[in-house]
């Protein structure tokens, strides 16, 4: 997914809202919620629409669980996932696993001969050669592709895996009757991946990276405005991390993230669908409660660099670009329902306020987005704008209608007629969202796991209902001020 499409991901999570009330629809009473013996959280909601589910696994472990030197590692695991396990993808574990053994010890000899202030050349060759031919032995007994296949074979849709800041998530839908199966295999690969391909796959990923943000405007922008706002912390790099971190981790390290973090008590099970619940609870204590039971990590902390007005540029081989973000705070805060209201009020649609001006009326950009939730929502994080200028446009002036706008929302109490189209608007854009099985799970799961709360998401609709125009503008005079904002500008390189 490219680093635009994920920013409009992420400005849609950033408001996420379902209108419960409005619809009469009591979300505590159609949700179903246990814990696994080994203290594994699930969420069942029946829905009666078609004989299908979807599931969702959300393990508490992305980008800011990392270690500076080890950015990128909660990345691999969705990569690995896919790789199979002991017991799907191997034609012969027995004869498979020391093949997998050497070629792990090799990988763990070469990669500390890459890294080494003197690296011997000849080892390094030597080693390459050796682990070739251990990977076309290794080959023998594997199966590629046999996850995906199983899933497919027996109905499966929308299959995947995805890494943010905050969270890594295994994903597909399926008939119902179908559930044991999807249950047996997605407790197989989260929790017993078999690390096969991994120094291919770091490889992929490293250019993955290239490509994505090396080579990509959006993707340098990124990494620029994380590594300026943030001073140190997993909210400082890009959830890909760097190439070096990436080309020097090893299977051992892989290991050890995942015996800390992919953890029962650190995981969150969503089902949505037509489905009995207690069978579904049968089936889930059979396959995802048979992994022991063990510590719940502690939360890290990212710190901001909250520490003045800062400045930035970048230059890139690229159209210019202008992101403006301001440090804030996050749930269970009461400001962040602020945060939605203005997000919404001036970026979303052509008459929200931003939009209007800068790329209607004035025609000084081309487009304009903003995020409230940027890069994740765990630890407090960023309101962001960014703005793509038409050519030739005066980035001095665009700035200044900018902050003419944040003034005004500082100064001035946003009319009622004006908060009710917003409150529509965000509405509206969610009960589309929310009409499949996939992003009900997806939100549950979401609000759980990052949270620890999934009821907050039926509570929403009444929070930001209740937000008034002196609460916006509250906020905004307390967070959108030069002390707590970071401005950035890509500047095409000559």
């Amino acid at each position: 997914m490219s680093i635009r499409l994920q920013m409009l991901a992420l400005m849609i999570v950033s408001a996420i809202l379902f209108p419960f009330d409005a619809l009469g629809f009591d979300l505590a009473s159609h949700v179903t919620e246990f814990r696994l013996s080994n203290g594994m959280r699930w969420l069942v909601v029946r829905r009666e629409q078609a004989p299908v589910f979807s599931g969702m696994v959300m393990i508490r472990a992305g980008g800011m669980d990392e270690a500076s030197g080890k950015t990128g590692l909660a990345h691999m695991f969705e990569h690995m996932a896919f790789k199979g396990t002991s017991r799907i993808g191997t034609k012969d574990w027995a004869k498979e696993k020391p093949v997998l053994d050497k070629i792990e010890a090799l990988g763990a000899e070469l990669t500390g001969e890459t890294v080494s202030a003197k690296p011997d050349a000849k080892r390094i060759e030597e080693i390459g050669k050796e682990m070739a031919a251990l990977k076309k032995e290794a080959a023998k007994y594997q199966s590629d592709n046999e996850v995906w296949e199983i899933l497919m074979r027996n109905g499966g849709k929308g299959i995947n895996a995805y890494t943010s800041k905050d969270l890594t998530a295994f994903h597909a839908s399926m008939p119902s009757s179908r559930l044991g199966l999807w249950a047996a295999v997605t407790a197989e690969i989260v929790f017993n991946p078999a690390y096969r391909d991994f120094y291919t796959e770091r490889s992929v990923i490293a250019e993955e990276r290239r490509s994505g943000v090396d080579d990509d405007p959006d993707g340098a922008f990124v990494e620029k405005l994380l590594a300026t706002a943030f001073e140190k912390g997993g909210y400082s790099w890009p959830t890909i991390g760097s190439e070096s971190d990436v080309m020097g981790f090893t299977t051992a390290d892989a290991r050890a993230f995942h015996e800390r973090n992919y953890v029962p008590s650190n995981m969150v099970g969503v089902i949505v669908g037509d489905l009995d619940v207690a069978g579904a609870k049968a089936i889930l204590q059979r396959e995802f409660g048979r992994y022991p039971a063990r510590q719940r990590p502690a939360q890290p902390h990212s710190k901001s660099s909250n520490t003045g007005g800062r400045s930035a540029s970048l230059e890139f081989a690229a159209a210019p670009a202008i992101a403006i973000a301001f440090h804030k705070p996050t749930l269970p805060d009461p400001a962040e329902y602020s945060f939605d209201i203005m997000a919404t009020l001036l970026c979303e649609g052509s008459s929200s306020r931003l939009k209007k001006r800068l790329v209607f009326d004035e025609r000084m950009a081309k487009e304009i987005f903003c995020s409230d939730g940027f890069p994740g929502s765990r630890s407090p994080n960023l309101f962001m704008i960014w703005i793509e200028p038409l050519k030739g446009k005066s980035t001095g002036k665009i700035l200044d209608a900018i902050e003419e706008e944040i003034a005004r929302l500082r100064d001035e109490p946003v009319d009622e007629e004006e908060m009710e189209r917003v409150r529509k608007t965000v509405t509206s854009a969610i009960m589309f969202a929310m009409d499949s099985n996939e992003t009900f799970a997806e939100q549950l799961a979401h609000f759980e796991t990052v949270f620890d709360d999934w009821r907050l998401l039926g509570e929403y609709p009444e929070k930001i209902s209740g937000v008034t125009p002196e609460d916006v503008q509250s906020v905004a005079r307390k967070y959108f001020v030069d002390s707590n904002r970071i401005i950035l500008e890509r500047k095409r390189k000559r």
